[in-house]
């Protein structure tokens, strides 16, 4: 009976004497993830001093100037049962605000009353770092998906001097310049909600499939058809009956046609991407204008061509006309070889150009004339931008360049830029490619740029390596290609960790 009593005792007081109450107390997680300028900065969590305390302080200062005197702090703790407060205050994660000016202590109070403290020290950066350099990872068009999967290996880039950023593909003749605005305006738009560098490159010479109404001479039943487009295209020899009507790049491992190869230098063709540059151009300065002066380091710079050159990035293979209207599985598999000038192993081209420059209009074409015809172009390109109040420091070219000793390397120097080339074989040290560092020693512009890079199958010795002696010599940019090649590499991701700061 007496038995009975105490059980029913304990029931009726809901209590329950071989129950216990939980011990478990911990702050699992902290940051400020919900205040939309300060997502991406880590705070470390360590013991303090004294038995069941702690230190919570980020890892990166805040930029300059942030206000942090009412800030909702985010956190985890190790189980639901876990009471957090503030000066007897409960804490309720995203939703109360504090002043962080002076160190806080969170108190985390287990289901038992055993308590944990934390003092929380939020470092504000009492002085601006310049971004002196960037290595930007490439993703044509990347998605808010990508940025965030960027943002949460690297974290803020402000005030960092080797900063970590993202780099864009747009080709300007390939869509409506209203759509292309528009792809600029997306990227920008993620640039400044994730505080994320970006590098814009504007290609005007390899994608340009939308501007039929350039480039199809032949075909009245499709649009654009014009016969006079025959001067908007490259030709085979000093004549505009050798017009091509098509071309091939091999890009990745693959062979795909292209669309006829521009006439870098026909009138109609220049007025069609100075229009649509501008466009783009301004749309980026007046975001740039926008942006406050401790984020203007989210502008990194303006690449202008794409490994320019003639008979490369489109070529043509001999007779090519001959296999437009049939399968594309009887197309020469061949390919370029591009140690063999100026035809690179296939047709020569670039008689269009060459002619339409005023360069020559008869006898063999050579090496030298194709050069000329890509520096003027990159020089066109780069004057266009930088008289549209763009610094010379923000532009950059993209020049091609493959055998040792050719002179289109130099087609990268002008008033107006920086030069860039792309490095593969001399990823690991491009000072090594001695062509290219020649005709850098021809430039006088501040900086240049490795603005196509990837180091392949390597370490991360080898790749900390790589992006140092990449970054050296007045070296500003190096641009990855691409995200899908190192997203899971984490040799590479914890290389370029190493020298973000």
């Amino acid at each position: 009976m007496i038995l009975y009593f105490l059980f029913f005792l304990s029931v009726s007081y809901g209590k329950d004497p071989d129950i216990q109450l939980n011990g478990a107390t911990e702050i699992t997680k902290f940051d400020f993830g919900s205040e939309p300028d300060l997502v991406g900065y880590t705070f470390s969590i360590f013991p303090g001093n004294e038995e069941n305390t702690y230190i919570i302080e980020n890892t990166d200062s805040f930029p300059p100037r942030t206000d942090i005197t009412q800030l909702k702090a985010s956190f985890k703790t190790i189980n639901t049962l876990v009471t957090v407060k503030v000066n007897g205050v409960k804490q309720v994660s995203r939703i109360t605000e504090n002043d962080f000016i002076n160190p806080l202590i969170y108190e985390a109070y287990a289901e038992n009353g055993d308590v944990k403290t934390y003092k929380v020290i939020v470092n504000v950066s009492k002085k601006s770092i310049v971004t002196e350099k960037y290595i930007f990872i490439n993703n044509d068009l990347s998605t808010e998906k990508e940025i965030k999967n960027i943002v949460s290996i690297f974290g803020k880039q402000s005030n960092k001097k080797i900063a970590v950023g993202f780099g864009v593909i747009v080709s300007m003749l390939n869509a409506s310049t209203a759509d292309v605005v528009e792809k600029i305006n997306s990227q920008l738009a993620l640039a400044s909600k994730y505080n994320l560098p970006v590098s814009i490159k504007l290609d005007a010479e390899v994608f340009w499939k939308f501007r039929a109404d350039l480039w199809n001479w032949w075909d009245l039943s499709k649009p654009g058809y014009n016969p006079d487009n025959k001067n908007n295209v490259e030709w085979t020899d000093w004549s505009n009956d050798s017009a091509v009507k098509l071309g091939w790049n091999h890009w990745g491992g693959r062979q795909i046609r292209m669309v006829p190869a521009p006439n870098l230098m026909s009138p109609k063709y220049k007025e069609a991407w100075k229009s649509a540059m501008t466009a783009c151009v301004n749309t980026i300065k007046a975001w740039y204008e926008r942006l406050p002066e401790d984020k203007k380091y989210l502008f990194g710079n303006i690449v202008v061509g794409w490994e320019s050159s003639i008979g490369v990035t489109n070529f043509f293979y001999p007779n090519g006309n001959e296999y437009l209207n049939k399968s594309e599985k009887n197309d020469p598999k061949k390919g370029t070889d591009i140690y063999v000038l100026p035809s690179r192993g296939v047709q020569t081209l670039g008689y269009a150009a060459v002619k339409t420059a005023g360069i020559a209009s008869f006898g063999d074409i050579t090496e030298t004339m194709l050069t000329e015809v890509v520096k003027r172009h990159l020089e066109d390109l780069s004057k266009t931008v930088y008289d549209l109040d763009i610094p010379r420091e923000k532009i950059f070219t993209h020049c091609g360049g493959w055998a040792k000793g050719e002179t289109l390397y130099t087609a990268a120097n002008n008033p107006y830029s920086c030069p860039g080339w792309s490095f593969y074989y001399y990823a690991s040290n491009p000072t090594n490619d001695l062509t290219a560092m020649d005709a850098l020693s021809q430039s006088d512009a501040p900086y240049w740029g490795a603005v196509e890079w990837l180091l392949k199958g390597q370490n991360q010795s080898d790749w900390s390596d790589a992006l140092n002696a990449s970054l050296s010599k007045n070296c500003r940019i190096i641009i990855i290609y691409s995200w899908r090649h190192i997203n899971s590499n984490y040799d590479a991701l914890n290389a370029i960790k190493e020298i973000n700061k």
